[in-house]
């Protein structure tokens, strides 16, 4: 068992900084779009970008929310224990609104899945796109594809991510742990793009 680097505080930066640029391409001051992280760990990706778009475009981005999907998982009966829920923060309609979801890391595409179900309680938006910092592309067990990507990684399955972040890990990063990753180099530089590009 070994950790290797997937991102460095570096490339971390210049990812997200990317994915804003890519935003900004599509969606010009973002007018009419709504930026939605996914709880408990695509708040801090949203609130990263938020910050960052806020910076490059000068103004503030109104339509930012918070969705927790706790009860909306396929598999929250199955647990041992009762999950606790996170806050959901969304004080405005989706309806008709152009959506950005946003999460860490899609892997089996089950919460993805899970938040999209609980958006839907707050409207019906015009359309609906995919932000992931981190895609494990092999992973996938449902049909779902992330439209803007920071980083993809070609993991096996007894292989994990870990996302931190500096606010609550102190740097960040991107990690990965399991076997296989000997002689495995971090990345330097951004690595991923917009899905249509």
């Amino acid at each position: 068992m070994s950790t290797v680097p997937l991102l460095t505080s570096k490339a971390f930066g210049l990812t997200v900084e990317r994915l804003c640029y890519q935003l900004i391409e599509d969606h010009g001051t973002l007018e009419g779009v709504a930026l939605i992280g996914l709880q408990p760990r695509g708040i801090l990706l949203a609130r990263r970008l938020r910050s960052e778009l806020q910076r490059i475009l000068g103004k503030e981005l109104l339509q930012y929310g918070e969705l927790d999907i706790t009860f909306h998982r396929d598999d929250f009966r199955h647990r041992p224990s009762l999950p606790q829920p996170s806050v959901t923060q969304l004080d405005f309609s989706l309806d008709d609104r152009k959506v950005v979801l946003v999460d860490d890391v899609l892997f089996t595409g089950r919460t993805i899945r899970a938040g999209l179900d609980a958006m839907l309680a707050f409207g019906r938006p015009a359309g609906v796109q995919l932000l992931v910092l981190i895609d494990r592309r092999f992973s996938r067990e449902l049909p779902i594809q992330p439209d803007y990507v920071g980083r993809w990684v070609d993991s096996i399955g007894d292989q994990r991510v870990t996302v931190q972040w500096k606010e609550t890990d102190g740097a960040d990063q991107v990690l990965l742990h399991g076997p296989g990753n000997e002689g495995r180099e971090p990345t330097s530089l951004a690595q991923g793009t917009s899905a249509d590009r």
